[in-house]
């Protein structure tokens, strides 16, 4: 009896790690944080797109453009234990005439949650982003201590990671050179 109970044993504990494992990877990849977005929710989404991963309807405050004018809206989501500000623009649908579509523009958190692969999240210090990104365009710059942006801070400081001069970026905003909050969008020069 003895014989057999041993490798029985040995079954059900490597069958257990082995759920733990795949669990733990599940569990960071929901989370992470790349030049595309944060886990599966991506910019370039549209909110049907959106509204599909998650299962249930995004509030937008304006989708329609019928009361501002505007052609820009943001809405305030939470994914999985993760509060998302998401930012959407109002895109024409080639599909129907006269006919429009709200797509994801970019993401901020400021969730502990969220992180790069090399974990790089809330907390994180200025070297180590750059440590981390050293194959990346960084640009690094303090943040103002006013809304006439005349003084600079000397406190808060910004951190751009981009791949190219132009496209995907990851904005690390830092407070006494400690993240406080991610933003996954992209950047375009229109004064060319």
């Amino acid at each position: 009896m003895r014989k057999l109970l041993l490798p029985f044993l040995i079954f059900i504990i490597a069958c257990g790690c082995k759920n733990a494992r795949t669990d733990k990877k599940n569990e960071s990849t929901d989370y992470l944080v790349s030049l595309e977005g944060i886990g599966p929710v991506k910019t370039e989404m549209s909110q049907d797109e959106l509204e599909k991963l998650l299962n249930k309807k995004i509030p937008l405050t304006n989708p329609r453009d019928t009361i501002s004018g505007s052609w820009m809206d943001s809405a305030f989501i939470k994914y999985k234990e993760a509060d998302l500000r998401l930012t959407f623009v109002r895109t024409y649908a080639y599909s129907a005439t006269d006919s429009f579509t709200m797509r994801m523009t970019d993401m901020q958190t400021s969730s502990p949650l969220c992180k790069t692969k090399d974990g790089i999240g809330i907390g994180a210090n200025k070297q180590q982003i750059v440590d981390a990104f050293e194959d990346h365009i960084l640009i690094m710059e303090p943040g103002y201590a006013d809304t006439t942006y005349t003084t600079r801070s000397k406190t808060h400081y910004t951190i751009k990671v981009r791949e190219d001069w132009e496209g995907r970026e990851l904005v690390f905003y830092l407070k006494d050179n400690k993240v406080y909050a991610i933003r996954v969008g992209s950047f375009y020069d229109d004064s060319e």
